[in-house]
């Protein structure tokens, strides 16, 4: 990251870094502000072997002025494929300029808390208006946010005057070093803590700000939380019958007899012995939580994703096809904790709620027989009250429609 002031004369030196450099060859990013380049510039001549270039140069109209500003993004084709660099927003007037860029990387630490990364490149001029500058940005970010919840967004460049501490106040400032003789004016903000830290560099050419190298640092979830232990009971048709038979087996009256009158004695001890044949019938499964898991990522799931995988290795189309519906069946469903229909050569049937559970199988309980359906002829009951005008045709029959989510 860095105010070149001006491209052109800098883009030899840099090309040379890239190849002769470990640490400028493997960075995923190189934040560039106040490049210079116009629309009669190629992108040929500012290039980098091995990075996809995003520019957004200067519009004259817009800022007033001919001369100076600009950003450009160089990604690296090795951290992110160019087919996965989408431009989001591109803001140019007299107080800021601002480029967004959202990137699908090949592998993110936090692969399943962040959906993608969006990385803003911002130059505030020397003599623009703090207030109006922080009120793009907020905006900017506030849109980008709304949009993508779940994504990583990095916000750097030269701010000059201007500073995002109470403008967002989630996110975290990484540098601290000076970028400008004395003084940091170069900066970087994201939504993540203890995610960079911040390396003065000599600067391009012979400018006087410097070249802020930005490692690494956040450690992902599950990496810093241990992975926990669940316990469940693994209730099935057989585990229930079983356990009814258990209880209908049980001479209840020697429960009772040695406690007498004492409700509270009889209830403890026929839930202790209740409690005692449900740890003996039905079994109880552990399990292994991680802590980046999604809750709706269950094991069916995952039989599902191997399933795939092996399809794919096996080179057969149809089984893949089929793998993927179910897959992306099941993810919907859990995401509302229902049931997933099973997928078939026909029509999908709508899954539909059951009230049939462990406790009702094993009481014999049995649902309530269905409701006679209403003759067509019989007219619905029509209620007015005294405050109310006579009714209009058809404004007292009432609709009901079954909803399929």
């Amino acid at each position: 990251m860095e105010n070149v002031n001006c491209l052109t004369n800098k883009t030899d030196e840099l090309a040379a870094l890239v190849r002769t450099d470990k640490t400028f060859r493997e960075c995923s990013l190189l934040c560039l502000s106040e490049t210079w380049l116009t629309q009669n510039t190629p992108d040929a001549n500012v290039d980098l072997p091995g990075f996809t270039t995003v520019r957004a140069d200067r519009d004259c109209g817009r800022s007033g002025k001919s001369k100076g500003g600009g950003l450009a993004l160089f990604i690296n084709n090795r951290w992110c494929n160019q087919g996965h660099v989408t431009v989001k927003e591109i803001v140019c007037d007299r107080d800021i300029e601002l480029l967004a860029v959202g990137l699908r990387p090949y592998y993110m630490p936090r692969l399943r808390e962040f959906s993608h990364a969006i990385a803003v490149v911002v130059y505030v001029p020397p003599r623009a208006h703090a207030e109006t500058a922080c009120d793009v940005i907020h905006s900017t970010i506030a849109r980008l946010q709304t949009q993508h919840p779940d994504a990583f967004i990095a916000v750097s460049g030269d701010f000059n005057h201007v500073t995002l501490d109470s403008t967002l106040p989630d996110f975290h400032q990484f540098v601290s070093c000076p970028t400008k003789k004395n003084r940091t004016l170069d900066l970087l903000y994201a939504n993540v803590r203890e995610a960079y830290t911040a390396t003065p560099l000599p600067p391009l050419g012979k400018f006087d700000h410097n070249l802020v190298l930005l490692s690494p640092q956040y450690k992902p979830q599950i990496q810093r939380q241990s992975t926990t232990k669940r316990s469940f009971r693994k209730w099935s048709p057989d585990a229930a019958e079983a356990l009814r038979d258990c209880f209908e087996c049980n001479d209840w009256s020697v429960l009772q007899e040695a406690h007498g009158e004492d409700i509270e004695g009889v209830t403890h001890c026929t839930t202790d012995y209740l409690n005692f044949c449900m740890d003996v019938v039905v079994p109880i499964k552990t399990v292994r939580c991680f802590p980046n898991n999604k809750p709706w990522i269950t094991s069916n799931v995952k039989d599902i994703l191997n399933r795939k995988k092996r399809a794919f290795k096996d080179g057969d189309r149809d089984e893949l096809k089929r793998a993927q519906r179910e897959l992306k069946l099941n993810l919907f469903f859990n995401r509302f904790d229902t049931p997933a229909p099973t997928t078939s050569d026909g029509p999908l049937h709508t899954p539909t709620m059951s009230i049939t559970s462990p406790n009702s199988t094993i009481s014999d309980c049995r649902p309530p027989p269905p409701s006679t359906p209403m003759d067509s002829s019989t007219p619905l009951p029509t209620t007015i009250t005294k405050d109310q005008g006579p009714l209009s045709s058809g404004q007292g029959e009432r609709r009901y429609e079954d909803r399929v989510f």
